[in-house]
């Protein structure tokens, strides 16, 4: 098998299985063995994890976790890099934790289900990749709000992403996503990616973005009616909070908004992007008491 850590051993690889990457998927492939180092220490990855991995491309991140002692389930869209993999399997090194590709689409997997057999089975359950930008947002909010109860995820992703879901309150970056993906899991910017790191390089910068899983803070009822408070605040984030959320046919008025930032502190020309998660939370609770 290729070194899949290095450049021209990937650029020969592709050749030798006549592949031609498909820009519509999104296919770059790591070719960096320090960013590669980094995704495993953040999530501690080695013997007695079970790591889903997203994207598994040519199986170089898979390999890697699988080099650590992992066990990895990697999950592919592409079947075409089915020979590839075949040949990953042929070369295992004898203290390599056990592979198993799955050829579908990743928003299709069952994360829930899988991190919940890993954990029956004494496993501490993972999840890592290098996910495609276009589908980056809603692949993070399926796998949160389906319950999938992951120890760690690590996952790299478009800059502009990560900095959107790390976002601080009063940042121009913070938004709906920022408040729905903290409610979850307390989340960390491990490192930056230049495009250079990639095998074909990507037109954006990257970054690897790690979550933990946080316990709920309300129950499902609660967080539901917190999202759509968040997504009516943030659907007109030029706009005052109480005109943006009374916009939005959720039931709510100006005035009720209005007096419940009162509640919490908050002038009438709050916008959403002043507010974090714990005001959200805080002004779904004055609003319950209205």
């Amino acid at each position: 098998m290729s070194d899949l850590t290095e450049r021209g051993e990937i650029q020969v690889l592709l050749r030798r299985h006549g592949l031609h990457l498909n820009k519509r998927l999104g296919q770059h492939f790591l070719a960096d063995v320090d960013v590669l180092e980094a995704m495993a220490d953040a999530l501690d990855a080695g013997p007695g994890a079970q790591i889903v991995e997203i994207g598994a491309g040519l199986g170089n991140l898979t390999q890697f976790l699988a080099l650590r002692g992992a066990a990895v389930t990697a999950l592919e869209l592409d079947p075409r890099f089915t020979p590839i993999h075949r040949e990953l399997m042929l070369n295992r090194q004898p203290d390599e934790g056990p592979i198993e590709f799955q050829y579908l689409d990743a928003l299709d997997f069952d994360y829930a289900a899988a991190m919940t057999m890993a954990r029956a089975a004494g496993l501490r359950p993972l999840i890592a990749g290098n996910i495609p930008y276009q589908i980056t947002s809603p692949l993070i909010m399926k796998i949160l709000e389906t319950g999938a109860e992951f120890e760690r995820m690590a996952l790299m992703m478009q800059k502009e992403v990560a900095d959107r879901l790390a976002a601080a309150p009063g940042s121009k970056r913070n938004g709906g996503i920022s408040i729905k993906a903290q409610y979850f899991c307390d989340i960390v910017t491990v490192c930056n990616v230049p495009a250079a790191s990639f095998v074909p390089p990507p037109e954006v910068n990257s970054a690897i973005v790690a979550f933990g899983r946080k316990p709920p803070l309300l129950n499902e009822t609660g967080r539901q009616r917190l999202f759509d408070i968040v997504d009516a605040a943030f659907a007109q984030r030029r706009k005052m909070l109480g005109n943006s959320i009374a916009s939005q046919g959720i039931g709510l008025t100006k005035e009720q908004v209005d007096a419940a930032l009162a509640k919490i502190g908050k002038p009438p020309t709050t916008r959403a992007e002043q507010l974090g998660l714990e005001e959200f939370v805080a002004l779904l609770s004055a609003l319950g008491t209205l």
